[in-house]
């Protein structure tokens, strides 16, 4: 089967193209919806890589989004024989403009079979960056909570989320951000985003959680972060407990991504009431 990609440079093109195709399965594309509705909201995204894949009769099948330095985000829906030409087809446009990609997040299935085909295409290897599961809830269970309580960031904790914004990059693996990018973003979070929380004991804040990449109906619970003297305290589930409870008053659904070696955390979110819908992979190219 021949297969055509296509190449958007207008992100407003591109939603027409590919949301109504993605949000079928909103709960689990949350990621390549949340980052086609935030590159359309703000301005902070610098030369978004937007590609549709269509089949010969015009069918949409698919979709690249990729936000350097961050890794490409695939939604494919294709039989396990087509990867090796749409990976080929995706080369051809990514070399004319010189886009290396540094790796692939997708389903896990899905992205296992795109790997093989970059990789064997591109004689790159490949390193598995994270095993991940995706969580949807839409009902926060009644759970022992310890004390404190949740609390929106102020402007005097700005050099607080800087510190803990670079000690998450860190620990996550996710692309390391330097002490002033951070400073940037943490000024930027707390003007701008409405659902940045931290649980705070007697005055003092010990955890984070915060909303984003919104869908129609749905939003991501993301940038959890506990600082390790503040661990084992229950504190993590405290924070994303009270911020889902608010973020289903708006919203009919929250998601959330989990790495699947840290059992503590999956544990957590079960207990909150997350579900498992897919397991994702995010792999590196080496």
């Amino acid at each position: 089967m021949n297969w055509k990609l296509t190449r958007y440079n207008d992100i407003n093109e591109y939603y027409s193209r590919v949301y109504p195709f993605l949000l079928r399965k909103e709960a689990e594309y949350n990621l390549p919806l949340g980052l086609v509705n935030s590159i359309k909201t703000w301005s902070r995204y610098k030369d978004p890589v937007l590609i549709s894949v269509e089949d010969e009769g015009g069918v949409l099948k698919g979709v690249f989004i990729m936000t350097p330095p961050h890794h490409l985000v695939a939604a494919l829906e294709v039989d396990e024989k087509d990867y090796g030409t749409i990976a080929g087809e995706l080369h051809m446009i990514l070399k004319k403009e010189g886009i290396e990609i540094p790796g692939v997040v997708s389903e896990k299935e899905s992205a296992q079979r795109f790997t093989e085909a970059w990789c064997e295409l591109k004689g790159c290897q490949q390193e598995i960056g994270m095993n991940q599961r995706v969580y949807k809830l839409d009902r926060v269970n009644e759970i022992e909570l310890p004390e404190g309580k949740l609390v929106r960031p102020k402007e005097e904790d700005l050099p607080l989320l800087a510190k803990w914004i670079v000690a998450f990059t860190e620990e996550t693996g996710v692309h390391a951000i330097s002490p002033s990018e951070a400073i940037k973003r943490a000024e930027e979070m707390i003007s701008n985003e409405k659902y940045l929380y931290f649980w705070e004991v007697e005055g003092k804040p010990v955890s984070m959680a915060r909303g984003g990449r919104w869908t129609d109906n749905g939003i991501t619970v993301n940038f959890v972060y506990t600082p390790a003297p503040h661990r084992k305290r229950g504190y993590a589930s405290a924070v994303v407990s009270g911020l889902s409870r608010t973020l289903l008053e708006e919203f009919a659904f929250c998601t959330l991504y989990t790495d699947l070696e840290n059992p503590t955390s999956n544990k957590i979110y079960m207990e909150i009431g997350y579900v498992p819908i897919e397991d994702s992979l995010m792999v590196d190219f080496k």
